[in-house]
């Protein structure tokens, strides 16, 4: 092994495993002479490897903390997958989100409305269907409905000619991909009633205004009171939103 190289006064030296000596060390040490070639490869390992080492374990701990954070937002993504849909129905729509897509339920509400079972049937079952496909809650459908025939009527026709269950006028016929053009039919007609509403949803800047161009209020003049007809809409969707759930809270007793 090579001789210590003398530095000065109580100046010592290690040496490396390859037996080149390293530079001195200024002052006393622990280790006059190291001969054992693990322990001078322990002290003297280069420095690119500490810093390998040590980025390496930044990195470990960067990609913990990334994962925690990333588990973190999952945990608190919304339920729905349309949440901005949500916050324009009030609370009680939002909790009975899955009573409204169930046909059963939605016909035992119906019932209420109308003794034509058969009617009650067609009309649940058709909400649902088209409720799915524009993406808007049953349960708002059926306060549309209500507002426009609350008795039920298929073959309903206002004084301005609109017809059917959502009150529909005979320009719409033959739009919306619907399968009839007879706004007497039930499935036509909430079809093509569905598709002029999801239309003003889209164009409006909320759904108030939506709810009252569907209604054709759109300065106030042709129709007396229209002003009136959002709230309305609101109240029936909130009371048939309660009915749903009373009718699952029935079941399950």
């Amino acid at each position: 092994m090579a001789e210590p190289i003398p530095s000065g006064t109580e100046d010592y030296l290690y040496q490396r495993p390859e037996r080149t000596p390293h530079r001195p060390l200024r002052g006393k040490t622990s280790l006059k002479l190291v001969r054992d070639r693990k322990q001078v490869a322990e002290l003297y390992r280069s420095h690119w490897r500490r810093a390998l080492r040590s980025a390496a374990q930044v990195c470990r701990l960067s990609l913990f903390l990334a994962a925690g954070t990333v588990w973190t937002v999952n945990q608190h993504q919304p339920k729905y997958g349309q949440p901005a849909g949500l916050l324009r129905l009030p609370a009680p729509v939002i909790d009975a989100a899955r009573a409204s897509e169930d046909p059963f339920r939605i016909a035992q509400v119906l019932r209420r409305y109308t003794k034509n079972g058969d009617v009650a049937d067609s009309i649940a079952r058709a909400v649902v269907s088209e409720g799915r496909k524009r993406k808007i809650d049953p349960a708002l459908l059926l306060g549309v409905m209500l507002v426009e025939s609350d008795n039920l009527n298929p073959r309903a026709r206002s004084f301005v000619g609109a017809r059917g269950l959502m009150q529909v006028m005979p320009f719409h016929r033959g739009s919306f991909g619907c399968k009839s053009s007879d706004l007497y039919g039930i499935e036509s007609n909430i079809c093509h009633g569905v598709g002029v509403l999801a239309d003003n949803i889209k164009r409006a800047p909320n759904l108030r205004v939506a709810l009252q161009r569907y209604n054709g209020c759109v300065t106030g003049s042709n129709t007396p009171n229209c002003s009136s007809y959002s709230g309305k809409v609101m109240r029936l969707t909130s009371k048939t939103a309660a009915q749903l759930r009373s009718v699952g809270t029935q079941a399950q007793d």
